[in-house]
């Protein structure tokens, strides 16, 4: 990804308890004087794995509070050149979506022109030129996206995996598509 001097903050209230990292994010903005931003806000935590102990990073749940519509899909079948996103379209998205891997060559969004591929034989999570690991856990893929003007934010499998990114689509792509090719997917959730 493209963060990098991450502060965590130690002040959070005991009963809260949480250990909470902003990134600093170095983004192409043309026409700005400045090249930075801060990234999401994410909660870290120790999780034990099948390949031991990992660090995991989620956005903070008051990000929650930010969401202004709200979609809900549950048991659909994505098939190949079948669009179930067709009619939502905007400029800031988040994306929480559980998927059952199957057959399908690759699946995944493209958001406002950007593609996140998930690539299913490697095993491989990608947007732009950037590709991550990520095995599914028990059959099933959990992938959530923060989309905000000048960024993409890419959590795989409750933050095992955080891909965050700098990029800036065309003004004009404010369009999102769910795809899967080489075979239908199953999508448990999307919200």
């Amino acid at each position: 990804g493209s963060t990098y001097a991450a502060q965590t903050y130690s002040d959070i209230p005991k009963d809260d308890g949480r250990r909470i990292q902003v990134g600093w994010m170095r983004v192409d903005l043309p026409g700005m004087p400045f090249n930075q931003m801060m990234g999401f806000p994410c909660e870290l935590t120790l999780r034990t794995t099948p390949d031991g102990i990992r660090l995991h990073a989620q956005p903070v749940r008051e990000i929650e509070s930010l969401r202004a519509k709200k979609y809900d899909w549950k048991n659909e079948t994505i098939q190949p050149g079948k669009n179930l996103l067709a009619d939502v379209s905007g400029e800031l998205f988040g994306i929480n979506a559980e998927f059952e891997v199957g057959n399908a060559a690759e699946f995944g969004f493209t958001i406002r022109g950007i593609p996140v591929v998930y690539n299913v034989a490697k095993q491989e999570l990608a947007c732009r030129d950037k590709v991550v690991p990520l095995k599914p856990i028990d059959g099933k893929l959990r992938i959530q996206i923060l989309v905000d003007r000048p960024s993409i934010e890419i959590f795989g499998n409750d933050g095992l995996v955080y891909l965050p990114l700098g990029a800036i689509p065309e003004d004009n792509a404010k369009g999102l598509t769910l795809f899967t090719k080489g075979d239908a997917t199953k999508l448990n959730t999307l919200v």
